[in-house]
């Protein structure tokens, strides 16, 4: 198994852990969220020092711990997953984030069952992303992850929890509408001649070029590029709001 879906596995497992306890027994679901915290931690550490050992050896490959799996071979949508230097940074960072949250929520004696079952569902969402080399399912992810981000500030906010939550939820549905305007016209502009259509990044980048040898028409990036960059800007930086406003 590819270590990088051990980030998608591990709170997966822990959800369905949480999801038997009895809510009541806060102490316990405490102790499996620090546990699966810091399997997290310890995997994106391994992994860390995996990948500069490797990269000493491999200096040519843009993407390392690559695995693709079919998901849907209609659109040719795949479990595609790969990192490069960015990505296992943010993933070392996003382990450190999780683990010091669990901390931080110790205190919480409210539904301490449910915002650890959203809180899982977000990291996942997180963890997908930065993983994830296939557009759609980086997509995806992305969105799982602003599903929880919702009612975790809406719920245990403070301040104006409910005016940030819905606030957030308006304007991410903006952000996302552009971005899968761009995404799907990126699919669909780069379909070679006598080919099919993709949404993994490194096939997307190798049909552009082909193309563009080919002297065809790639006008299409002055257009879908900058909706893209509009869609991922939005949900970004909104997010980063909405997280100061709920502290």
């Amino acid at each position: 198994m590819n270590i990088l879906s051990l980030f998608v596995i591990i709170p997966l497992v822990m959800m369905a852990v949480i999801f038997c306890v009895n809510g009541e027994k806060k102490s316990l679901i405490r102790t499996i969220m620090s546990i699966g915290g810091f399997a997290l931690l310890c995997t994106s550490a391994y992994l860390t020092i995996q990948f500069l050992e490797l990269r000493q050896i491999d200096t040519t490959s843009e993407f390392l711990f690559t695995e693709s799996v079919m998901w849907y071979e209609r659109f040719n949508i795949h479990y595609s997953v790969g990192v490069d230097g960015i990505s296992v940074a943010m993933l070392l960072l996003s382990s450190i984030v999780v683990i010091t949250g669990v901390f931080v929520s110790y205190a919480m004696e409210e539904k301490v069952k449910e915002y650890f079952l959203w809180f899982l569902m977000l990291s996942i969402g997180v963890y997908g992303f930065f993983i994830s080399l296939d557009l759609f399912t980086m997509f995806l992810f992305y969105e799982v992850a602003l599903i929880p981000m919702y009612l975790l500030i809406g719920l245990w906010g403070s301040g104006k929890k409910e005016y940030s939550a819905m606030k957030l939820t308006l304007m991410l549905m903006g952000g996302s509408a552009f971005l899968m305007v761009g995404i799907f016209g990126i699919y669909y502009n780069s379909i070679p001649a006598g080919g099919e259509g993709t949404f993994n990044i490194q096939e997307i980048a190798a049909n552009v070029q082909a193309l563009k040898a080919e002297g065809g028409d790639i006008s299409w990036e002055y257009i879908f590029f900058p909706l893209t960059f509009v869609g991922f800007g939005v949900l970004g930086a909104k997010i980063g709001r909405a997280s100061c406003r709920e502290r």
